[in-house]
């Protein structure tokens, strides 16, 4: 990354650039991604890119690694604030789809990177620990509805969503109701299929958070 120093208005302009590189990116992938666009995007002289960045390839570097950056944050921050909260099945469902309805551009964003990242072994680590920060979520969700194995069943929760996620950003064919009924299955079948057939079936007819 670049090590100069910047004022507020410098940093300012600076932002702009990253900012409108995961926009672009969203938009068109890597290959959109040229001083011209992300300087017409942001609203900045064509100079500006070169001011800031040495070349093209490490604005769009910094640009998905400060992108993968703030998305781990928010995620950290959404399981902290599950940590205190107990939930049903069906409240663990509703919320999760409710969630997982994509949000525009940066999700487009974030599975390019995640593509980038699966064709550029440096961008790898970024990658990992924005995963590993939605697996957080994951787990805090499945102890919120009182189920063991948070550990194990977190990617799995996290693979779903993912998926759900892309094919609604496709094709438009996932609404809340279809992700609400897909989460809810998922646990009460991953707890079935690993040996919590008791709380499965409790969860799934009381509705109610484990323990009550």
């Amino acid at each position: 990354m670049n090590a100069r120093r910047h004022g507020p208005s410098a940093q300012a302009r600076r932002n702009a650039l990253l900012r409108a590189t995961v926009e672009i990116v969203a938009e068109q992938g890597m290959a959109g991604v040229t001083h011209r666009a992300v300087t017409e995007r942001a609203g900045l002289p064509l100079a500006t890119a070169s001011y800031f960045f040495s070349s093209i390839d490490e604005l769009a570097k910094e640009s998905l690694l400060t992108f993968m950056a703030e998305e781990q944050a928010a995620q950290t921050a959404t399981a902290e604030q599950l940590a205190a909260h107990t939930m049903s099945a069906d409240e663990m469902g509703r919320m999760l789809a409710a969630a997982n309805r994509p949000r525009l551009p940066d999700w487009l964003a974030y599975c390019e990177a995640l593509l980038h990242a699966a064709r550029h072994p440096e961008f790898r680590e970024a990658a990992q620990d924005a995963l590993e920060s939605s697996w957080t979520v994951a787990r805090a969700v499945v102890r919120a509805v009182g189920a063991p194995e948070a550990e194990a069943a977190a990617p799995v929760l996290t693979a779903l969503a993912h998926g759900l996620a892309l094919d609604q950003m496709a094709v438009g064919a996932v609404d809340d109701d279809t992700s609400y009924r897909a989460f809810r299955a998922l646990l009460l079948g991953y707890l079935l299929d690993n040996g919590h057939a008791d709380l499965a079936l409790s969860l799934a007819r009381a509705g109610q958070p484990a323990g009550e």
